[in-house]
This record gives C-alpha cells, sequence and structure tokens, in this order.
C-alpha cells in the first residue's frame, strides 16, 4: 500500500483494495480489536489503526503506524508473544521521518527478517519455538495469540500495543461425513438404483470433513473440496477455516503423502470423487454450480485429475507447489487414483516432465489458480511441471497462474502465519507469493458466491 497524507486517506486507499475490502466485508459485524496501547503521556507515542479491523492470526498487511514520536530518532519495534510452549519474538529498526509519523505500510526497516515495508513484518517474521504440526495448528488457528508490539528508543519503551490475534478456526462448524451419506446422495442422484462405492471404503466410516459456511446472509455458498493430508494440524486445519471465512463450504477428502513430499502414499477411487460431488450436490446450502477443487503440494495432482476427470461439475481449481500429473506410489507402479478397478496411469520420475501425462485441464471451465516457485527446495520441477500443465489449457479469462522466483515451496500456507518462513529475503518473498496465492483464491470466491 502506497503511502497517503493522513491516516484517513491511507485507510481509504486501504479499502480500495479489492482483497482488503472483501475481507472486511466479511469481517464487518466484528468489532474493532483496541488493544492495550501504554504511553508515557496521554497524546504521546502511540500505535494507530484504522477502526474496524478484526486482528486474526491469518493477516493481510494493513495500515498501522506509531505516531507523534520524535523526528529523526531510531526506534526499535519488538513483538513478543509469551505462551506455555515458549516465547516468540521479531523486531525491527525503523528512523522516524520529519512527521514524526511512522507508517509501517510504507517505511523500509533496518536490521529486521524483513527488507522491503510491510505493515505485517512484526508478526509473520515471529519465531518461536519449535512445535509439531497439531500443535501449531492449535495455537495459530483455534487460539487467540496476544502478540505485544513495543517500540524502544534506545532502551526506553514510548509506546507499546498489544494485538489480540484471533484464530480462524475457532468455533468453525465441522462434520464429519460417513459412508453412508455418500450411499444416500449417490442412490439420490441415480434415481435410487445401487451405488457404486469403492471397495476400501465399503464399511460405514468417516470418510471426509465438512466445513459450513452457510449463514443468514450467505443461505447458499460455493464449495470447495479440498485434498489433504489426514493427520492432525495437517494443511486442512489450516486451509478449511480460511475458505470458510471467504465465504465457501469446504469438504476434505483425505489423502496421506510421502515422507519426501511429492508423492502420496494413499489411493483414491474415482467413485469415492463422485460420491463426494453428489452429496455436496444434494445439500440445501452448496450452490452445485460452484464447486472448486483444491490441492498443494502431492495432492495438486489429485484436484487436476479431478477437474479434468468431473469437468462438466466442477468451476474451476486451486493448486500450488506440486506435480501436475499422477505420479506413482512410493517403491511402486501405482498410481494414487483408481477407475472402475484399475489404476489410472502415473509416472515414476517426478523430475521428467511428461506432458502427455497431464490432465486435459482444457476441458475445466474455469478459473484456474496455480502456482510454483522456481527455486522450490521440495520439488525442484514444480514449475516445469505447471508449464507442461498451462500448455494443455492455452491462455484464457480469469485463470491466474503465478510463477515465485526466490519463493520457497510453502506459497500455500495462508498469509500473516509465521509457519514455514525461511530466513533471509526468501522469508518475505514466500509471504508476498501466500498473499498473491490467497488474493486469487478469494477473488475467484467472490465471483462465484455473485453468480
Amino acid at each position: 500500500m502506497r503511502a497517503r497524507n493522513g491516516t484517513g486517506r491511507r485507510w481509504l486507499a486501504a479499502r480500495r483494495s479489492a482483497v482488503f475490502a472483501a475481507v472486511c466485508s466479511l469481517l464487518l459485524a466484528a468489532t474493532a480489536l483496541t488493544g492495550c496501547t501504554s504511553t508515557v503521556v496521554q497524546g504521546g507515542p502511540r500505535f494507530v489503526t484504522p477502526p474496524l479491523i478484526r486482528y486474526t492470526s491469518v493477516l493481510w498487511p494493513v495500515p498501522l503506524e506509531l505516531v507523534g514520536a520524535e523526528p529523526g530518532s531510531r526506534l526499535r519495534l519488538e513483538a513478543r508473544m509469551s505462551t506455555p510452549r515458549g516465547l516468540w519474538n521479531s523486531s525491527a529498526t525503523y528512523t522516524v521521518p520529519a512527521s514524526g509519523t511512522l507508517d509501517l505500510a510504507a517505511a523500509r526497516p533496518q536490521l529486521s527478517r524483513f527488507a522491503e515495508p510491510d505493515s505485517a513484518g512484526l508478526f509473520w517474521s515471529l519465531r518461536g519455538p519449535q512445535l509439531g504440526e497439531e500443535a501449531l495448528a492449535e495455537q495459530w488457528m483455534r487460539e487467540t495469540s496476544p502478540v505485544t508490539v513495543t517500540a524502544f528508543d534506545g532502551s526506553r519503551p514510548i509506546a507499546a500495543r498489544t494485538f489480540r490475534l484471533q484464530g480462524i478456526g475457532a468455533g468453525i462448524r465441522t462434520s464429519g461425513v460417513f459412508t453412508r451419506d455418500l450411499l444416500a446422495a449417490t442412490a439420490a442422484r441415480e434415481g435410487g438404483t445401487a451405488p457404486r462405492i469403492p471397495q476400501q471404503t465399503h464399511e460405514d466410516v468417516q470418510v471426509g470433513t465438512f466445513y459450513s459456511a452457510r449463514s443468514i446472509e450467505r443461505p447458499r455458498t460455493p464449495a470447495v473440496v479440498v485434498f489433504d493430508d489426514q493427520a492432525p494440524g495437517a494443511s486442512g486445519d489450516f486451509v478449511g477455516p480460511l475458505l470458510t471465512l471467504f465465504g465457501a463450504s469446504v469438504f476434505v477428502v483425505p489423502v496421506t503423502q510421502s515422507a519426501d513430499g511429492v508423492r502420496l502414499t494413499s489411493i483414491l477411487d474415482a467413485d469415492t470423487v463422485g460420491a463426494v460431488l453428489d452429496w455436496l450436490d444434494q445439500r440445501q446450502d452448496v450452490d452445485g454450480r460452484q464447486v472448486f477443487v483444491y490441492g498443494t503440494g502431492p495432492s495438486e495432482q489429485l484436484a487436476l485429475w479431478t477437474a479434468a476427470r468431473f469437468s462438466w461439475r466442477l468451476a474451476g481449481v486451486f493448486a500450488s507447489g506440486g506435480a501436475t500429473a499422477l505420479l506413482c506410489l512410493p517403491s511402486s507402479a501405482v498410481g494414487p487414483v483408481f477407475e472402475n478397478g484399475r489404476p489410472a496411469g502415473c509416472r515414476v520420475d517426478p523430475s521428467v516432465i511428461d506432458a502427455q501425462a497431464v490432465p486435459a485441464l482444457s476441458l475445466v471451465r474455469g478459473p484456474l489458480v496455480l502456482g510454483c516457485s522456481e527455486r522450490d527446495e521440495t520439488l525442484r520441477s514444480s514449475c516445469a511441471w505447471l508449464g507442461a500443465a498451462m500448455a494443455t489449457r492455452g491462455t484464457r479469462a480469469g485463470d491466474v497462474v503465478l510463477r515465485e522466483s526466490t519463493a520457497s515451496h510453502a506459497t500455500m500456507v495462508p498469509p500473516g502465519l509465521p509457519i514455514a518462513i525461511p530466513d533471509g529475503p526468501s522469508g518475505q518473498q514466500t509471504e508476498r507469493a501466500r498473499i498473491a496465492f490467497w488474493n486469487a483464491v478469494l477473488n475467484a470466491l467472490l465471483r462465484a458466491g455473485r453468480s
């Protein structure tokens, strides 16, 4: 966001941003976060934020200023959060301009983990204890994280404010979906005929988790089928709440990824995917014309395969950081997808690009939001696979293709979270890649919700 004269103008400029305005529209019912402000003298240096901003752990850059500071002074801003799991902290040094107002959205920091202006930099650059995936999901998605930002002039604190970052996953309605639910939905679609459910799900077991985005204002919502690792704390615990916040209901289909972060170790049957789409189509709170699929990392191959295989039933696909063709399971010539009792073709070596193996994305009515990183440390051929996929698609309005030059592999993590952010210049590039990816997803879902 560019600097403008006056807090009101900066706030107006920020609201003109399509994504920020959209996020605010989802949160207008929330009260503003006032935080705890501590200054030496009333009216002295203090942190200022616009009204009607709900600070959450998933955080886009928003206007944040330190006003009333001494022009020319060199200040160190420190963010700290103390939890039972340990201490988190980050810091950045700034020089106060002649106006006495330090605009963190425009000021270039010194001695920090980020080099470019970023009003959310002190939050996503937090470093703390090494936590497991389940503990990370609990802390950042379901709890409230009180982060105190303090401005120091030398060793003297001159202003402080506590931002209570609310986990967006707290209070979201979820429910398990079982084999019997899919059987009933498919039977209804086929006029009561016996549905075909794959052998591995013939028992009445949970086959997915549903996040409902229904509200009084939104009685019918778009939906996103998310392919995700089934372990607690996997990406679905982060992605599901964010997509729900964007106004889309979510169906998480569990899959298991291999240790290399590239392949899958579980098998998905085409009939299961069809049954999930039947189940969504039968729901009164889901717009069956606006169902998308989502897959990142190893699950991207499933999302693209599903988008092509069920193209007439899907409105688009979101994916990032993985191969765009089906890869064989580790130490096997069997792929992760079965259809009519037989495995679909797969590729053994993820480093060898086979354009003929990529699903026919030309069949998808769109939009596509796809991303990769040229320096992906997990799948170095990620962008080559993306290029092969787009060659089957061509250029279409509404598609967004994000090729990042210096970001890390984890570009699909929601913005603002201090998770899998590398040190050095690639850290800020990774955060910007996350913002670009989720902006594109949000815009696609907003268009779907208005159609």
